[in-house]
């Protein structure tokens, strides 16, 4: 009877797996891996494996083994063979799955049977595996892929660890934009929450007024109605007694004078103003437009200043990304057209108009400043509509903070005054603050007002608090700032008393570059568009805008010779629109020129 793990003839063992009459037992090495401790009755010289009686009757019948070369009784080893020997092959070729890889071609390092090496290799010199892979263990190639090997796992154990540091950071991302989102949600609800407020309560304010305006005329209409019942009684009972008669007529007659003028007094008061809403242009634009409400960017995306830093690389591409992700064209590669003007005078207004700085609150809504008039000026583009507010002293810059809040400059008072623009686009005075210097004209960077006198920039505090004050030798008579949007850079135009020029600064004060023009007559409006390029006016008769790159090149000169531009004094532009907006000022300017707003298109 056979008992399980030990072959028929093996020799008793002692409890360490000796055998009793001295020769140490050898076990099926596949059972072993299963924990199983069966005594082993082959070897396989292909597999370099010790086999016990079911293991070798499998490996017999599986047809990648059934030719493996076994040896059994006597003839098998009776120690452990070494992992690495020259024992047959048994590989099956991928080309003839009926033949066993068996030779190497050192030509072309390929493996292969009998087939592949007579019809692909007849001219190389080929190896038996079996005679050269005992060298080639623990050779500079073996251990050259070992390396490789271990290298790839250690690269997939850091791929490993990225993959779960990313997973993590999609988590917390994807919770974080959740959260933004939600929060500027409710940003804008509340304030359309408080502007829906404002507007009710203002409705209810005149609501209440015509109320009470009603009132008082009821009770005065029912007052003089019950005087004049009184008078028509008294006549009625007198009316056969001719002495009472007179004398009641005469002193009624009086009467009948004061009556006629709260008569037609109350006719006329009785015109109550009747009031409809009207939407916000810009309120209504943005509706419309229907824009999301932000963009899904990269952390890692580098600000658009720092992409168009070189000139070659701006204008060499056809296509820039905008902040949407959306390619469009660079506005290098477009020209400018004329769209329409908007008459700018008002009804009121003493004087023609000499507008000395403009800027744009958003797309529909431009803030400009008229000297002559001494006011500021709110034009509604698309509806070409022009709201006014005077002002007692003569205004010079205008610097838009944020969409609701403008700063203008006062040189003669030195002062810098603050405006809000209501929902319903209404400007009313807010705070000022008092400068050590009279600033012709500023731009708001961050939280930092930056304000320009004839020879001087000063950086200031939205206090007005000195910060630094920048000044340069060839800085004689400049005319208007721009600030590089974020980005600690800004522009100033220098004009009028012969070094013509626009100088770029760092915050430091530091002059980073310098454009000049021999063509250059005289140099007035800065803006700094989202791409980098800059615009600046070139103030004469038949005057144009100069576009330059960020590093102060020159571009093109759009503008020049158009009919529509003479004298141009200051320039903004849209982003969203691509629409160019210009004003042409000069004491001698032609009348044809004079109080409009001169919009271009780019394309």
């Amino acid at each position: 009877m056979e008992v399980p793990g030990r072959t028929q003839d093996s020799p008793p063992k002692d409890s360490a797996g000796r055998s009793l009459s001295g020769e140490r037992t050898i076990f099926c090495q596949p059972c072993s891996s299963d924990g199983d401790t069966i005594g082993a009755i082959g070897y396989c010289q292909n597999c370099n494996e010790y086999l016990c009686a079911v293991c070798l009757k499998v490996h017999r019948k599986q047809a990648v083994s059934r030719n493996h070369i076994i040896l059994d009784g006597d003839n098998m080893p009776k120690v452990t063979i070494p992992a690495v020997t020259p024992n047959a092959c048994s590989d099956i070729c991928t080309k003839h799955v009926n033949e066993i890889v068996k030779y190497f071609c050192m030509s072309h390092d390929a493996v292969g049977c009998g087939d592949c090496m007579i019809i692909d290799h007849k001219s190389c010199k080929i190896d038996r595996i079996q005679d050269i892979s005992t060298e080639y263990f623990n050779g500079t190639e073996h251990q050259n892929i070992l390396k490789k090997v271990k290298q790839f796992v250690k690269d997939m154990d850091e791929i490993k660890g990225e993959l779960q540091a990313s997973e993590g950071n999609t988590r917390q991302a994807y919770t974080q934009a959740i959260k933004d989102v939600k929060a500027f949600k409710k940003e804008i609800i509340d304030y359309l929450n408080k502007a829906e407020s404002e507007m009710l309560e203002m409705i209810n304010e005149r609501k209440k007024k015509n109320e009470m305006m009603i009132q008082e005329l009821q009770q005065a209409e029912s007052r003089i109605r019950r005087n004049i019942k009184e008078i028509q009684t008294k006549l009625q009972l007198q009316v056969n007694q001719a002495n009472e008669l007179f004398v009641e007529a005469k002193q009624v007659k009086a009467k009948l004078n004061d009556f006629e003028e709260n008569l037609n007094s109350l006719k006329k008061d009785t015109s109550i103003d009747v009031y409809e809403f009207q939407r916000s242009s810009h309120m209504e634009q943005m509706v419309k437009s229907c824009r999301p409400l932000g963009d899904i960017v990269d952390q890692t995306e580098q600000e658009v200043e720092h992409v168009v830093s070189k000139y070659d690389h701006l204008v060499s591409s056809k296509e820039v990304t905008d902040h949407t992700g959306l390619d469009r064209k660079s506005i290098s590669e477009m020209d400018a057209y004329f769209d329409c003007e908007i008459n700018i005078k008002t009804q009121d207004d003493s004087s023609d108009c000499f507008i000395a700085s403009c800027a744009l609150i958003c797309p529909s809504q431009i803030i400009i400043i008229d000297e002559n008039n001494k006011c500021l000026k709110l034009v509604e583009v698309n509806i070409k509509k022009v709201s006014k507010y005077k002002v007692k002293n003569i205004p010079t810059g205008v610097a838009v903070v944020n969409p609701n809040l403008v700063s203008v400059t006062f040189p003669g008072e030195r002062k810098i005054q603050f405006f809000t623009i209501t929902t319903s686009n209404k400007i009313i005075e807010s705070d000022m603050i008092i400068v050590s210097t009279g600033c012709k004209k500023i731009a708001i960077y961050e939280d930092k007002i930056i304000g320009i006198t004839s020879t001087s920039v000063e950086i200031m505090s939205m206090s007005g608090q000195l910060i630094k004050s920048i000044s340069n030798p060839n800085m004689v008579w400049l005319m208007d700032i721009a600030v590089v949007p974020s980005s600690q850079m800004f522009y100033v135009s220098n004009g009028s008393l012969g070094y013509k020029a626009v100088f770029k600064f760092d915050f430091d004060g530091n002059l980073i570059a310098t454009y000049q023009d021999k063509d250059l007559v005289d140099v007035r409006g800065l803006e700094v568009t989202r791409d980098g390029i800059v615009l600046v006016c070139n103030w004469a008769s038949s005057g144009s805008i100069r576009m330059i790159t960020p590093d102060c090149k020159m571009i093109k000169e759009l503008l020049k010779g158009d009919r529509h531009v003479s004298y141009p004094y200051c320039v903004t532009f849209c982003n969203e629109t691509n629409k160019l907006f210009v004003v042409n000022s000069h004491y001698n300017l032609d009348k044809k020129f004079r109080n409009v707003l001169k919009v271009f298109q780019l394309k």
